[in-house]
């Protein structure tokens, strides 16, 4: 069987280098080799300037520049780490079509949460970087987003968001697999309101049933969802009263992972990221992971 690889999309800045870092120690745990990939296009203007700089004299910068992050990131590894089999890579092309492209052959595809500026951060707060919106959007491998102060080390827990659909127990299923290869227990959260529930039986017209039906129809959701994945013993089972995002976040720490499928029972099927995966991805203190759905097709443009 061939060695399975964790493709890292790098550009040279602070955030690519954190997500370097930490797919080195994910792929390390799990066993994989990491693919460096950095995507370059060449442009004869840039606002409004000649860029003097050829094709050739381009694609010779971006090795040199994937190349020396590698180095970096693999000179800067804690001693006595278990060795990673990595190699870099460029592309020509569009960065999220690039990276689309080569996510196809990998287990699972890294990416650097922010793609805005300092100022921007201050100014409207954290946003999801276009590139990784559309690689979350359309991947079918599943996709980590790594904000710039994680720690490249194994996650105390991993965390995943369980809503009863059937999107949510593939998560559950990909986060019981990955706690098994790299050692760490998994937490199964069930973050609840009386909108992303479905009605309990005893409603009747405009009676609204107490809250404590409620809450038993989530138990009973969340412990019929993790019954059906392997090893469910040994999953913890977490049920909260509160919106499906502001749970999970509340639910994990910096060192933790957080795993979402891409959209679960609310929101519209429209949107091509289900809102409470976007703002858990956007807002987390710690890597998040959403698995797409098992029928995704590769999109014609990718």
């Amino acid at each position: 069987m061939s060695q399975q690889v964790v493709l890292v999309g790098v550009d040279g800045s602070p955030t690519s280098a954190a997500a370097l870092a930490w797919g080195l120690e994910l792929a390390a745990a799990r066993g994989a080799a990491v693919e460096a990939l950095q995507a370059w296009q060449w442009d004869r203007t840039f606002l409004g300037m000649v860029v003097p700089e050829t094709p050739v004299e381009l694609a010779v910068g971006a090795r040199h520049g994937v190349e020396a992050e590698l180095e970096k990131a693999l000179a800067n590894r804690p001693a006595g780490s278990a060795a990673v089999p990595a190699w870099s890579h460029t592309a020509e092309g569009d960065p999220a079509e690039v990276l689309l492209r080569h996510a196809r052959a990998a287990e699972l595809l890294v990416l650097g949460r922010h793609g805005q500026s300092a100022w921007q951060r201050k100014l409207i707060g954290p946003a999801l970087g276009s590139v990784a919106g559309i690689c979350l959007s359309r991947s079918t491998a599943p996709v980590a987003v790594v904000p710039p102060q994680a720690r490249p080390l194994p996650p105390d827990r991993v965390v995943v968001g369980v809503d009863a659909s059937d999107a949510s127990l593939r998560a559950l299923r990909w986060a019981v697999q990955h706690a098994e290869r790299v050692g760490r227990p998994v937490v199964a959260v069930l973050s609840w309101q009386l909108t992303s529930l479905p009605t309990p039986p005893s409603a009747r017209d405009s009676w609204v049933p107490p809250v404590e039906e409620w809450e038993e129809l989530g138990r009973s959701l969340l412990d019929q969802t993790v019954s059906k994945v392997d090893g469910s013993d040994a999953v913890e089972q977490v049920l909260l009263h509160r919106p499906a995002a502001a749970g999970l976040l509340e639910s994990v720490g910096p060192d933790d992972l957080l795993v979402l499928g891409e959209r679960g029972r609310g929101g519209f099927t429209r949107l091509l990221l289900g809102s409470v995966s976007r703002q858990c991805v956007e807002h987390a203190p710690c890597p998040v992971v959403v698995v797409p759905p098992r029928d995704r097709s590769v999109s014609p443009e990718s």
